[in-house]
């Protein structure tokens, strides 16, 4: 039955509706995309034998955490697998599962990330070690401390430099390493990054300025990368709360709520999907994204309700601002148990060895 109209208003309104309509439309399928994007992607692109297996990986700091879980991810798939920490005596365990696991082969390499020129050094030994590279996962981290700027320390300068070497030089320095490698195998580079390069974290300054300056780093990269026609991709991965035993042991000190932690074993999954799907950026867990999309879009209210937070501590009197001040009160072991570490025999309070 074809339309009629009774009054020639009748068709103005429905194309207005239309008009307004169309747009609406689009705007709610892209709004639904963002949001569940990473939850499909994530899904769609996990890792298998079909598609990984024999891939030639890297991934740095992987003695415990999301590292120790990807290294296993990889090697349930068959891959070979160069795992990395500082000392060689961490990774005994992570190689033994690997091993048990599957991987086609495993390579323990150690090398100190807080000093330039080590990521270059680690990224030549994996790619000589496994006869290349395919897939670079650039995952390790600098301790860094709750502070706040107006109370930090008088030789908190030297911290930040620490801070920023560890996790975003020796993160640029590693990606230049590898992109020869990477270029003749069409592989894959991806870099860890952290939803606090994206939201107003308070107390934490060292740890989301670091990760900042990566996405910067990132977004040049690939950019040049398409501009040059290079076959490699470069992912990011932008990850939230995650389970690993610091962050169970300093978050509870931080929040006076309970804070949702992810599985790190989830974790991974959703990061080895980055090179298998060759995606831009994923987020994980995929519920952080509506935040990071708020704190985009919004940030005046996204920083405001941040402010209002009540489960954010607003006194860090609890920290022990030197080592020297802790000491008096605690002895050593439990000044570790106190701050918690991120790696074995490194202290985060005193940023050296144990």
């Amino acid at each position: 039955k074809p339309l009629t109209f009774r009054t020639p208003l009748e068709a103005m309104n429905l194309l207005a509706k239309a008009v307004l309509g169309l747009p609406l439309c689009l705007l709610a399928f892209g709004l639904a995309r963002s949001l569940l994007f990473d939850l499909v992607a994530g899904r769609w692109h996990q890792a298998s034998r079909e598609n990984s297996a024999g891939k030639r990986v890297l991934v740095t700091g992987s003695s415990r955490g999301i590292g120790e879980a990807l290294a296993h991810v990889y090697a349930e798939v068959g891959a070979h697998v160069t795992v990395h920490a500082r000392s060689l005596n961490s990774l005994q365990e992570v190689v033994a599962e690997c091993r048990r696991r599957g991987a086609a082969s495993v390579h323990p390499i150690a090398a100190d990330l807080s000093k330039p020129g080590e990521a270059a050094r680690l990224v030549a030994a994996a790619a000589a070690a496994m006869g290349g590279l395919d897939i670079a996962v650039v995952n390790h981290i600098s301790p860094s401390e709750f502070a706040t700027v107006a109370r930090a320390a008088p030789d908190s300068a030297q911290g930040q430099r620490a801070a920023m070497q560890t996790n975003y030089f020796s993160y640029a320095e590693a990606a230049r390493a590898a992109l020869p490698h990477l270029e003749k195998s069409a592989g894959s580079l991806v870099l860890i990054s952290s939803a606090a390069a994206r939201l107003p974290i308070p107390y934490c300054y060292e740890y989301c300025a670091s990760k900042r300056a990566l996405g910067g780093f990132f977004s040049a990269l690939r950019q040049e990368l398409a501009l040059n026609g290079s076959a490699v991709h470069a992912g990011l991965a932008l990850i939230g709360s995650i389970g690993t035993e610091s962050a169970r042991r300093v978050l509870p000190k931080y929040y006076k709520v309970s804070i949702p932690l992810a599985s790190p074993a989830d974790t991974a999954m959703d990061i080895a999907a980055i090179p298998v799907g060759r995606l831009r950026e994923l987020a994980s867990p995929w519920t952080i994204r509506p935040v990071v999309l708020l704190a985009e879009f919004a940030p005046e209210f996204v920083s405001s309700r941040c402010s209002r937070c009540p489960g954010i501590s607003r006194d860090l009197d609890w920290w022990p601002w030197t080592v020297a001040e802790a000491a008096t009160a605690l002895d050593l072991q439990q000044l570790i148990d106190f701050v918690g570490c991120t790696d074995i025999g490194y202290c985060s309070a005193c940023r050296g060895e144990i």
